[in-house]
């Protein structure tokens, strides 16, 4: 099999406070160049690491070092024996947003869990875009709908509510139809949902948190991104006062609407004039 060979650009690097990089940080970065341009595919097999030793002129463990950055950073798997070498990696949305939710969770991290609004706030701020997708193209809401009678049953655990929560989050961001916008949300969603908030949820908690969800799935079947975005914002204003401490008592009790018959209402026919 004929193998590719790597787009050169050692020349190229800048160079960090006015020193060169290191030899190994500058091969990983170029064969990271490779890969994220698509020059090598996933699944691709790198050149052996005696064509790279050669090719760059460094030594085994230098060269061992830039390719642990690479799988350090999810690029590249190893395989040994026969046919073995250094392979891009074939990601999954699943494992991407996973790691996405661990960088975000300690880059953002707080005392007391202090970062928990801002990532709900971004969240919210992602899923605006999601709900505005997922109504133009007219996406399937049964995920939401099995959510929402979840949390209908008002019987179920906390845990299982704030479960449900996350799922019917999961299933917004999916319905976008956008794999990029969905990992990116899925990110967010783990990261924020690994924090168990402080405050429990009573029943008029959970209805306010149904009527939002039901308002939003309404407005994507039905094709009304006023709608929908005016309940994701209404939401946010609720989990902001939430998580400012807001007493529960303080906040209004809103009965949840029930979904909707989507269908098209008859038109009405015009009553003739009497002669």
């Amino acid at each position: 099999m004929h193998q590719k060979q790597w787009v050169d650009g050692m020349s190229s690097f800048p160079a960090r406070d006015g020193r060169a990089p290191d030899r190994a940080s500058a091969i990983a970065t170029l064969l990271q160049d490779n890969i994220v341009s698509g020059h090598y595919a996933p699944g691709d097999r790198l050149p052996s690491e005696a064509d790279l030793c050669a090719h760059f002129k460094v030594s085994r463990p230098t060269l061992r070092e830039a390719l642990g950055r690479l799988t350090a950073r999810g690029l590249i798997t190893s395989r040994r024996g026969a046919g073995g070498g250094a392979f891009v990696t074939r990601p999954s949305p699943e494992i991407a947003g996973e790691q996405i939710a661990a960088l975000i969770a300690l880059s953002t991290r707080a005392e007391d869990n202090a970062h928990r609004p801002l990532l709900t706030e971004a969240r919210i701020q992602l899923q605006l875009g999601c709900a505005e997708l997922a109504t133009l193209r007219k996406a399937d809401i049964t995920d939401l709908r099995a959510e929402i009678d979840q949390q209908s049953d008002f019987a179920i655990s906390d845990a299982d509510f704030i479960a449900s929560v996350r799922r019917m989050n999961l299933a917004l961001a999916l319905a976008s139809g956008n794999p990029a916008l969905a990992m990116l949300t899925q990110g967010l969603i783990d990261a924020e949902f690994a924090i168990t908030a402080d405050t429990g949820y009573p029943t008029r908690i959970r209805a306010r948190f149904l009527s939002y969800h039901v308002r939003v799935a309404n407005g994507i079947a039905g094709g009304r991104t006023d709608d929908t975005r005016a309940a994701l914002m209404e939401l946010w204003t609720f989990e902001s006062e939430r998580s400012n401490g807001t007493p529960d008592d303080a906040q209004p009790v809103e009965r949840p609407p029930r979904m909707r018959d989507l269908r098209l209402p008859p038109v009405q026919r015009l009553t003739p004039l009497s002669e």
